[in-house]
């Protein structure tokens, strides 16, 4: 019967906003950041919306990454 398994998981974007110490580049680093952003996760909001994450988000937009990354890195 399906209602023996437990479909409420919990995305990885949410077990790393439960740390205290997370960082903007740990959240950047997941694969499904884009799919949280737009299903409107409020932790994951909530941590973008703070000032510090906000003047780095803008740092990493208006300043160009360093040559010497791999490319895929690079622009991701």
């Amino acid at each position: 019967m399906f209602w023996k398994f437990d479909l409420n998981t919990t995305s990885h974007v949410d077990k790393l906003l439960d740390k205290e110490d997370v960082t903007l580049h740990e959240l950047m680093d997941e694969d499904d950041i884009l799919q949280e952003c737009k299903a409107q996760n409020r932790k994951l909001l909530d941590f973008l919306c703070q000032q510090q994450c906000m003047e780095e988000l803008v740092t990493l937009i208006t300043h160009e990454p360093p040559v010497d990354m791999d490319e895929k890195v690079r622009f991701k």
